[in-house]
């Protein structure tokens, strides 16, 4: 693209698809200037004014003062969207919904439920001017009926996946088929053996690249019960969809933790063991708390590869403190952390997770060493920065390690339970919303609330007396191998769910919220 401007300064599209890159990157601030420059040429271009607003969104933010101000600016300019997209306009906004979600807002420990719900809005608002421009008619549904109720998934995650893995295999696993039949509609372009087996499972399994018209028309022609959204905030398709009214009942579930903000879905599944007392406050569906971790999972067969540390300039006589979080899990305010514990163990060695093309890696990477530098210590001495791992690879870190710290406001699940699957101890600090606390509802019901931090100073106490008192850590190492057998092979969350998608299904429509 800019090869492309160079040749022709004023190339319209290829400024628009220069941001567009740019904000894919993380790279908020050049971002910015590519779709000021699209205004610039054209003020009545509402992909750029769409996108602008979002990349406020985008992590990773180089400090606290930072993340505030970009929050800030998100929910102002947010303000100047609804205002923009006035009568004249709204029926093209359609086209814009979706090309980039506030997904970083989810990474920030508040409670966005007021300023997702203006986006929500403004969502729907949207495509209910588009659907009704389609001269759609909406296919005549059936009443209630004592035989299995039809109940449809969309998802871009049919494939291996933390999406799939953690949430929606298990639906496909162990909902009775007399009782539920599932229609997928995969809206993601990846595919391997996870879809295949979604597709044997599914009474209809619909996937392929289609404009929003055609799956609007294949969830219309299914006529769906139910329709549940694993992970709005992660597909631009699915939020689309969502924002429109395709069933009488319709529900999201944790595989983005946040809620949607969309009027258009009635409820949140989620589990009782991660959600905070008063949780309803924090969603604008009504909340749906399945039993225990809310989910149904299996242990993975994985054959570790233990790492060599010699190669990576490791030494193995230091403790290890595995970090495997994004790096968006990683909030500035957070970082002193990492210092804290280097400075009270005085040799360690924290193992963070190069992703993707590592620019985000390498902001924090940058963070971390100004933190460091800042407690007169060489971050180089105590922070290495490795290759993304293929599962094997993960697994023999896991299993090398001795202590697992886990991200603090944005939890890791499907890390978490590798961890517990190596016998690793877990260090997490319990967050305020239910994406802080994927980690230590794991913890609670094994029984192991004393490796659930309250505070920073008490994570920080509990990495340090794991990391230096061997006889302790293997002390943990056992209670783990004798009680996490209760997190796999659960039956009642999938049964709570079957029981719920009956009820609600049934009844045509949902109640009033």
């Amino acid at each position: 693209y800019q090869a492309a401007l160079v040749l022709n300064p004023a190339f319209l599209d290829a400024h628009f698809a220069l941001g567009m890159a740019l904000a894919d990157l993380g790279r908020r601030d050049q971002a910015l200037e590519s779709l000021r420059t699209v205004l610039s040429l054209d003020p009545e271009h509402a992909g750029a004014r769409w996108v602008l607003a979002m990349c406020r969104t985008l992590p990773v933010d180089e400090s606290e003062a930072e993340a505030a101000r970009n929050r800030a600016a998100f929910s102002s300019e947010l303000v100047e969207l609804e205002r923009w997209y006035g009568a004249q306009r709204v029926v093209d906004g359609s086209l814009t919904v979706g090309l980039l979600q506030p997904f970083g807002l989810a990474y920030q420990e508040e409670n966005n439920r007021e300023v997702l719900s203006r986006y929500g809005n403004l969502c729907t608002r949207l495509m209910a001017a588009w659907h009704e421009g389609q001269g759609l008619v909406p296919a005549r549904r059936k009443g209630g009926s004592s035989g299995a109720i039809r109940v449809g998934v969309v998802s871009a995650q049919f494939h291996d996946h933390s999406v799939w893995n953690a949430i929606v295999k298990g639906w496909f696993q162990m909902l009775d088929p007399d009782r539920v039949s599932l229609h997928g509609f995969h809206v993601g372009s990846d595919a391997d053996q996870e879809t295949r087996f979604a597709a044997a499972r599914a009474s209809q399994f619909e996937q392929g690249k289609r404009a929003v018209r055609q799956w609007v028309e294949a969830v219309r022609d299914a006529q769906p019960d139910v329709l549940i959204y694993p992970e709005i905030g992660m597909s631009p398709v699915a939020v689309a969809l969502a924002s429109l009214r395709l069933a009488p009942v319709q529900v999201a579930c944790w595989g983005h933790p946040e809620t949607t903000g969309l009027p258009t879905v009635d409820y949140y599944l989620s589990a009782e063991d991660m959600e905070p007392e008063g949780a309803q406050a924090n969603y604008t569906e009504r909340l749906v708390a399945l039993p225990h971790l809310g989910c149904f999972v299996q242990p993975g067969q994985v054959e570790a590869v233990v790492p060599d540390l010699g190669q990576w300039g490791i030494d193995a006589r230091a403790p290890l403190l595995l970090c495997p979080g994004t790096p968006f899990k990683y909030a500035p305010q957070h970082d002193r952390i990492f210092l804290e514990i280097a400075q009270r163990l005085g040799r360690c060695r924290f193992v963070f997770f190069i992703f993707g093309e590592g620019g985000l890696s390498e902001r924090l990477r940058r963070r971390l060493e100004g933190v460091f530098a800042g407690g007169g210590l060489d971050s180089g001495d105590f922070v290495s920065f490795i290759p993304w791992q293929n599962r094997a690879g993960f697994s023999g870190w896991l299993t090398r390690a001795d202590v697992f710290l886990d991200t603090i406001g944005f939890s890791g699940f499907n890390t978490a339970l590798q961890a517990v699957e190596c016998g690793l101890p877990i260090v997490t600090r319990e967050g305020r919303f239910l994406r802080g606390r994927l980690a230590s509802g794991i913890l609670k019901r094994m029984g192991l609330p004393e490796l659930v931090a309250q505070s920073e100073q008490d994570y920080i106490a509990s990495a340090v007396t794991l990391a230096q008192d061997v006889r302790y850590r293997q002390h943990v190492r056992s209670r783990i191998a004798q009680s996490r057998h209760v997190l796999f092979g659960d039956p009642a969350p999938v049964r709570a769910l079957e029981a719920f998608l009956l009820e609600r299904g049934r009844s045509s429509t949902p109640e009033s919220r």
